[in-house]
């Protein structure tokens, strides 16, 4: 799996005027960080949650993104997707604690600092801690203060993770959901 994709519009798009007029005939995507979903997530307005993290990882503006085609939106929807497929696809109840060791160790700073993760221990959140996570705002906001909060690592940390790290602590809380047969010995 590449960490960037580039699709090359098919009706090149333009923003700005006169000498700052830009004419933008493809967009390069990269791999997102849990703080991007969560930046699309606050400035999504009327053009989405999508649209905004299209814009926000391609580096081109959100009303450009706007006019392009609904096939190359779907196209850079699928390739911000397809870093959480394997957490997504097939699941199944959480054990009660885990340690996912990171496929990009967190760097945030360059001396031995809590800041600095390569893996996250994480448990079952109690009742408390996910109502706690539910006032930082909406479903990527509350993902990254639950992770957070039961990780005990800064927010700052947990934004910095790359999407299938994210994706991946999302899928184990949301394996929670999963209900336990009457019949199984948990």
């Amino acid at each position: 799996m590449s960490d960037t994709k580039t699709i090359v519009l098919r009706k090149p798009l333009k923003h700005g005027k006169d000498d700052a007029e830009t004419v933008v005939s493809e967009i390069t995507l990269r791999e997102p960080l849990a703080g991007d979903y969560e930046k699309a997530e606050q400035s999504a307005g009327v053009y989405g949650t999508s649209i905004a993290l299209i814009a926000l990882l391609s580096g081109v503006p959100i009303d450009v993104i706007d006019q392009m085609y609904g096939s190359q939106i779907d196209e850079a929807e699928d390739f911000i997707a397809s870093f959480g497929h394997e957490a997504a696809r097939n699941p199944e109840r959480s054990a009660d604690e885990i340690v996912i060791q990171l496929t990009k160790a967190v760097q945030i700073t360059k001396e031995d600092s809590a800041l600095n993760i390569a893996s996250l221990s994480l448990s079952e959140p109690t009742n408390a801690q996910k109502r706690k996570a539910e006032a930082a705002g909406g479903p990527f906001a509350r993902m990254v203060a639950l992770i957070s909060l039961i990780g005990k690592v800064p927010k700052s940390s947990v934004r910095a993770l790359c999407a299938r790290d994210f994706l991946e602590a999302a899928a184990y809380f949301n394996g929670f959901q999963v209900r336990r047969s009457p019949d199984s010995d948990d």
